[in-house]
């Protein structure tokens, strides 16, 4: 039986569908999977996927695009959407085989923004993803993100983090800049971990590279922008820790095995993008009007959601590695 799962962003929520392909190839699908470059990179040559479909954005803008687009889309059992975005919804309408859409809990997420006690129950991302799969009777339990490191990008990260002491990998950039933990306590993080033992290794896309250079000023080693996304998966491998702002980094370090720490301000663990207990922690401190923004694009001023001490924040992640 062939599959197709269709997954178009954010660079987090793609890493995520790597929970459900071990369940899947186990129960006798070819799983093929159709993403947004540069997204595509971290899957190519996974063991649970057959192929890899990687789209420019524009080849999927506009109802005629779309429509000739999915005549390349043939051969299918089945199709599942775990986006469910206008633009899916137009795919999905061309597509000649059954569309199964998973349950995405939008209007769930906007209510614990407005009513607070509804973020006592978390959602799980992954979990969500597995449900969908149900419909075809593939049962996922314990769902969890899990990528293949290239082999290449990981002799090409070790040559450059050779000798480093303990690396910690830390991500000061965030998609939504409201998401990002205030760039002195991340200095000051960085200074706390040399203290400790740690070497902090700045990570992120080229748009980080001037926070970069501020953790750099703090002692850490900067790599933001020098790196491809299998590159970054590869050192988040190699590290003893993540510290992470609610990110893609989070899920990189999750997909690899890697302890990570996700720092929560406007946003919260609630949505379901948290690490599970067993791959690291959520830290947040759940103020009253805790959360205030669905992805970070928030107006509040005071930010006092993230005046988390920076000594707090080494501290946890010292915990987590343990």
């Amino acid at each position: 039986m062939r599959a197709l799962i269709i997954r178009l962003s954010s660079l987090g929520d793609v890493i995520l569908v790597s929970s459900v392909l071990p369940a899947l190839k186990e129960k006798g699908w070819e799983v093929e999977l159709l993403t947004f470059k540069p997204f595509g990179e971290l899957f190519k040559n996974q063991p649970f996927l057959k192929r890899v479909i990687e789209v420019e954005k524009e080849e999927l803008t506009g109802l005629k695009r779309i429509k000739k687009f999915t005549r390349k889309l043939e051969g299918f059992d089945a199709a599942f959407d775990l986006h469910d975005t206008l633009r899916t919804k137009i795919l999905r309408h061309y597509l000649g085989f059954p569309v199964y859409t998973y349950r995405k809990r939008s209007f769930l997420r906007r209510v614990i923004t407005i009513f607070k006690p509804f973020k006592a129950k978390w959602l799980f991302v992954p979990e969500l993803y597995a449900e969908v799969f149900r419909k075809v009777e593939v049962e996922i339990k314990n769902p969890r993100p899990y990528l293949k490191v290239d082999g290449e990008a990981l002799r090409k990260v070790g040559k450059k983090i050779k000798g480093l002491k303990n690396p910690v990998a830390v991500a000061p950039g965030a998609r939504w800049e409201g998401k990002a933990y205030p760039i002195e306590r991340f200095k000051k993080v960085a200074e706390l971990l040399v203290k400790e033992g740690f070497t902090p290794i700045a990570v992120g896309g080229r748009e980080e590279r001037e926070k970069g250079k501020a953790l750099e000023e703090a002692g850490a080693v900067n790599l933001c922008g020098e790196l491809s996304l299998k590159e970054s998966l590869a050192l988040i491998s190699l590290c003893r820790g993540v510290i992470s702002n609610d990110s893609a980094v989070v899920h990189m370090a999750r997909a690899v095995k890697t302890p990570v720490l996700s720092i929560y301000g406007p946003t919260h663990p609630a949505f379901g993008f948290a690490p599970y207990p067993d791959e690291g922690k959520a830290l947040t401190l759940n103020l009253p009007c805790s959360p205030c923004s669905i992805h970070g694009k928030t107006r509040c001023r005071e930010r006092k959601c993230f005046e988390i001490p920076p000594e707090r924040v080494v501290e946890e992640l010292k915990g987590v590695i343990k």
